[in-house]
């Protein structure tokens, strides 16, 4: 063979080499790419290990990039204290995915408040006749000393009789869609129909049963607690009632039909403490 043969036969198989080269690039480039994508370190999922796994990423900068999640960017690493040297230093090995989303806590219903939790349990409204203390510092407005103030007015026989208690006419309104007035105590049918039924005991017979010392706060008694001084009957217990506030017990004095004579009698009976 000439030597110009030769060198033709090796050009021929020069050029079809470099060509074959260039086919294998070209095919190989989009699965190196592919390969590529697969092996990224997605900021937002990886765990600190896999941080760590990169170049210039320590146990403690790993623990900041995870701690500073999410990420949009691999630019906002620096949220983690990155140097803008070192993001770019990562950002061939790391992607910002999608962030998990966050764990959602269990939905707890929140305690129902004591208050409404004793009307819920009432399953009604609740009788002003015969409700526990309990149950009526359950209704809004209603605390520890008003309910024993309604417990004490008792019996009613209106809503609006809850003044007897100390209550404003605002307090009563916004009680009025919560409690009802029921029977306080029922009276039994009488087996002969000519027995009259049991008279209350007199005013003087109740003054009789206070015990030595006892004394009728004027400011929050009942009607029917003022009824039993002497002298004083429904009609005074009333005024009396409507005359609050009293800030000595003198005072009592400027209710009409309670003079120096009536005073004289119920003043070591009454306070205002």
């Amino acid at each position: 063979m000439s030597k110009k043969t030769g060198n033709a036969s090796f050009k021929f198989h020069w050029f079809h080499g470099v060509i074959l080269l260039l086919i294998l690039l070209l095919l190989g480039a989009p699965m190196a790419y592919v390969h590529a994508q697969k092996v990224l370190v997605d900021l937002n999922t990886a765990s600190e290990k896999e941080l760590e796994a990169l170049k210039g990423v320590g146990p403690a900068t790993a623990k900041k990039i995870v701690a500073s999640r999410p990420y949009k960017s691999v630019d906002e690493l620096s949220k983690a204290g990155l140097s803008t040297k070192q993001i770019d230093a990562l950002k061939p090995f790391v992607t910002a995915g999608a962030a998990a989303p966050a764990p959602t806590a269990p939905v707890t219903k929140a305690p129902v408040a004591p208050k409404a939790a004793a009307v819920k349990e009432a399953k009604g409204l609740v009788d002003l006749n015969t409700a526990s203390e309990k149950e009526l510092e359950a209704l809004k407005g209603v605390g520890p000393a008003s309910a024993k103030k309604i417990v004490a007015g008792r019996p009613y026989r209106s809503m609006d009789e809850l003044s007897k208690a100390g209550l404003s006419t605002k307090k009563i309104e916004d009680l009025k869609p919560f409690v009802t007035i029921g029977s306080a105590a029922p009276t039994q049918p009488s087996a002969a129909p000519a027995a009259a039924p049991a008279k209350a005991p007199s005013t003087k017979a109740q003054a009789a049963k206070l015990a030595p010392g006892q004394k009728i706060n004027i400011n929050t008694a009942s009607k029917e607690q003022l009824d039993v001084l002497p002298g004083i009957g429904p009609v005074k217990a009333q005024a009396v009632i409507e005359g609050r506030p009293y800030k000595k017990i003198e005072d009592i004095k400027k209710v009409k039909g309670i003079k120096e004579g009536e005073f004289s009698k119920i003043k070591d009976l009454i306070t205002v403490d």
